[in-house]
């Protein structure tokens, strides 16, 4: 039985009247702060929402804070629990990016516990999404670690979180690293269908609960991650919704929890350099032997990846929220183009996407090319699609020889002639 089922049936839904679709970003962010003196001397400003209760969360985010998390702060200090939110980049004014959370130095985040404990006497939940997972873990385990410890550090609420040493070649599973497996600090994952295969979650919770009892979770069918700015799929709205009765509902559980402290002596890691994505055409490092692809495009007229055998054909995963995504269209345009007359063809799958919403897009963005929708992501998940755009280029006897997962320039001179001379 999937261990987060009696841990649901303990939370009650409350809902709570909040408009958290359409939105525009007009929320004031609070005017309390409170000031953390770090070990290495810099004081870190934290937004406060205060609150009476006994609970507090410490939030750590990336890349600003816009309404609907803004929102879901003010819900919470409703709901009695207080907030503290901190963006590290703009705290310690640094550009944000995975790489920035990567190498952030756990103690700043150990630090804030020790000060919100110290000061408000109250229980601590970390929440954290993406990739901000990272220092969060590793800042929980080294405050576990410490000699001296005030109050009690209750657990963690990851949201689709990111814990991957670094985007994989094209064909080859993700890592993870090794905080993954060394903590100990209670979980509650929300984890959107639509971020990574489900596959791979299974995976990272293995990973997780290798040497922690207490990791919990929950699937979010139809979505990537609640804090999303597009995401109003209803699961999304509900879960935004719930999540401050939710939370208070953790606190209760994580405390009736024995106290689990990692046995492996947390040690800060050495700077961290991810390898950047393809920017070229490389060999494909997994199985050559494509899955099948047989999807509608936006205009409702099926495709099916077999009717492409004795062709050169390359095969775009994008979605309309991805920048590079939609950078690299141009250049598939004219590659499409100067591959006219030779045994060619260029499909895309779009991720997730409705055919109304694509449609709209390429009112704005010229796409000379089908779009086919994957409407859940499923198939893009078969694919082992984990970064957009991944793009994969198809032989005449139908294996696949090289992939790229990143956005490139597809009309120049090394590619077009490398793609031709597969059509020998």
């Amino acid at each position: 039985m999937n261990k987060v089922i009696p841990l649901l049936l303990a939370l009650c839904a409350v809902f709570v009247t909040r408009v958290y679709a359409d939105e525009t970003d007009k929320l004031k962010l609070p005017d309390t702060e409170v000031v953390v003196h770090t070990y290495d001397g810099n004081d870190l400003s934290l937004y406060q929402y205060p609150a009476n209760g006994t609970d507090l969360v410490i939030w750590v985010g990336a890349n600003g804070w816009h309404d609907r998390m803004t929102q879901m702060a003010m819900d919470l200090a409703a709901n009695g629990i207080e907030v503290w939110q901190i963006d590290f980049a703009e705290a310690l004014m640094l550009t944000s990016s995975s790489n920035f959370m990567r190498n952030l130095d756990a103690r700043y985040v150990a630090d804030i516990i020790d000060t919100a404990h110290r000061r408000s006497g109250k229980r601590v939940i970390l929440y954290a999404q993406g990739y901000v997972a990272i220092p969060v873990l590793r800042g929980a385990t080294l405050w576990q670690q410490r000699e001296k410890l005030f109050g009690k550090l209750s657990g963690a609420v990851l949201f689709s979180p990111d814990l991957v040493t670094g985007l994989p070649e094209l064909g080859k599973d993700p890592e993870y690293l090794s905080i993954v497996r060394n903590t100990g600090i209670p979980l509650m994952i929300y984890q959107g269908s639509l971020h990574g295969s489900p596959e791979h979650f299974a995976r990272l919770v293995k990973e997780l609960s290798s040497n922690n009892p207490n990791v919990y979770h929950q699937g979010l069918p139809g979505v990537t991650s609640i804090f999303y700015h597009d995401e109003n799929s209803p699961e999304t709205l509900r879960m935004l919704q719930e999540l401050p009765q939710k939370t208070s509902e953790l606190f209760k559980i994580f405390d009736s929890l024995p106290v689990q402290v990692s046995t492996t002596n947390y040690i800060q890691p050495s700077q961290i350099s991810v390898a950047r994505p393809d920017i070229k055409l490389k060999a494909f490092a997994g199985n050559p032997k494509p899955l099948t692809i047989d999807l509608k495009d936006a205009h409702g007229k099926r495709f099916n990846l077999a009717n492409y055998r004795g062709k050169v054909t390359v095969v775009n995963f994008w979605a309309t929220w991805c920048p590079p995504c939609v950078e690299e269209i141009p250049s598939l345009n004219r590659l499409r183009e100067q591959m006219k007359g030779q045994p060619f063809e260029l499909i895309s799958v779009n991720y997730a996407d409705s055919p109304q919403k694509i449609l709209e897009f390429m009112q704005k963005v010229s796409v000379e090319f089908p779009v086919l929708v994957d409407p859940n992501g499923k198939t893009a998940q078969q694919w082992n699609v984990i970064g957009f755009p991944s793009t994969f280029v198809i032989g005449k006897d139908g294996k696949i020889i090289y992939g790229v997962n990143a956005a490139i320039h597809w009309d120049t001179p090394e590619v077009v002639n490398t793609l031709k001379k597969l059509d020998r």
